[in-house]
């Protein structure tokens, strides 16, 4: 990611920002509600595929964040004083939860580009999932390696840098990007998992990402699209798979492992029944 703002934001100085103080610089009206720009931002616009944060301004509520040509516009519910002191609160949930799956993304890809020379050439943070786009073909045994070694780095702990080293320490770099880049390059390290051009937050250590999980790939556009979930969100994802997973081997009276095996059961049965259903009727 190309440095472009007129002063780098806090959430670059510290991801971990959740309260800070600014003065309004600028506050338009707008068709469903208002724009304000400040003297300082934690809040996180969208881009590099993650989302924009939320949260509180001054007492209104931030429903978007964007970078409008170099400045940082925040969307708002109601007007804030020009000139005005006003404090920011970054619902810190939604920002953690992107900072977990940010870094689990570029471990993942970081691993299958070493392994197998693909690019990540599509990223995605949607409300429900992670999406990646591979140039490049996998197994899903292939796949499943590639989780286990992540997880593993994972639970290794590793620091994780982001910043903007100097031009002589790039050109020793080599790093991933999806685009040419000129001038200051904000990168994003894991020690051998990955290194990338990158304008996202992330956590300190991996650590923090705490989960990768996998849940489907699909051919997409001669690669694949994975699909995956980090952290917090795998671990309500594997909780909600479980509750359904137990309603299911109620009804079938089958233990929480056997419940494939009872619908194969109940499956040929029915196949059973249907067919002696299809002899007696063509007898009637």
């Amino acid at each position: 990611m190309k440095r472009g703002m007129k002063m780098e934001p806090l959430y670059y100085q510290t991801p971990y920002v959740k309260e800070f103080d600014a003065i309004v610089t600028a506050c338009r009206p707008v068709k469903h509600g208002f724009e304000v720009e400040l003297s300082q931002t934690g809040f996180y616009p969208e881009g590099g595929g993650q989302p924009y944060d939320m949260g509180i301004l001054g007492g209104a509520h931030v429903t978007a964040v964007h970078d409008v040509k170099g400045e940082i516009v925040h969307y708002t519910d109601a007007p804030l004083a020009v000139g005005e002191t006003v404090t920011g609160e970054i619902n810190w949930d939604r920002r953690f939860q992107n900072m977990q799956g940010h870094s689990g993304e570029h471990l993942v890809s970081g691993l299958i580009h070493a392994k197998y020379g693909y690019d990540n050439v599509g990223f995605h943070m949607g409300s429900e999932e992670i999406t990646i786009d591979q140039n490049g073909t996998h197994t899903w045994d292939e796949l499943l390696e590639i989780e286990k070694k992540a997880n593993r780095m994972i639970w290794e702990n590793l620091e994780i840098y982001a910043g903007f080293p100097s031009q002589e320490e790039l050109a020793k770099m080599d790093y991933r990007s999806k685009k040419e880049l000129t001038g200051d390059i904000r990168i994003v390290s894991i020690p051998n998992g990955d290194t990338c051009a990158c304008c996202g937050t992330h956590v300190a250590k991996t650590g923090e990402i705490g989960l990768v999980k996998f849940l489907t790939m699909i051919h997409y556009k001669g690669g694949v699209r994975i699909s995956l979930l980090c952290g917090e969100e795998a671990v309500m994802d594997y909780e909600k798979k479980r509750e359904e997973l137990q309603k299911i081997s109620v009804f079938l009276s089958a233990k929480a492992g056997k419940t494939a095996d009872a619908v194969e059961k109940l499956k040929n049965e029915l196949m059973q029944t249907q067919a002696k259903l299809s002899e007696t009727s063509r007898k009637l």
